[in-house]
Formats: structure tokens, C-alpha cells, sequence
């Protein structure tokens, strides 16, 4: 049996919070795109405005971090 090493818990730690927050991103996103936009379903449009967004949402993230 392989010994869990407390870097072993950290790294999981980090990736399971870095996976839940790149999820609720983008639940939110989509979320908001749908309230605040002209989007009646999700088609091309769609979709490329919301990668641009994502990437915006994580550059403003990052700015705000690093402050």
C-alpha cells in the first residue's frame, strides 16, 4: 500500500477547490449570460461569447489576486 503524504493531501486539496471553482464560474456565467443577455438557447454565439467571458472573468480574477 502506498503512504498518503501530506503533499499528496495538499495537491487533491488544491485540485478538488481549483474543480469546484472553474464549475461554479461557469454555472454562474451561464447563469447571468442568460439574464442579462439576448440569448434564447445555446448555440455558436453562444458558446464563443461565453469562452470570451470565461477568459475575461479569469483575467479579472487573477488582476484582482495579484493586487
Amino acid at each position: 500500500m502506498s503512504k498518503v503524504t501530506p503533499q499528496k493531501i495538499i495537491h487533491k486539496v488544491v485540485d478538488e477547490t481549483v474543480d469546484t471553482i472553474i464549475d461554479t464560474i461557469d454555472e454562474v456565467l451561464v447563469d447571468y449570460m442568460y439574464e442579462y443577455g439576448d440569448y434564447e438557447e445555446s448555440d455558436n454565439k453562444f458558446f464563443d461569447e461565453k469562452e470570451e467571458m470565461f477568459h475575461s472573468v479569469i483575467t479579472e480574477l487573477y488582476n484582482r489576486i495579484n493586487k
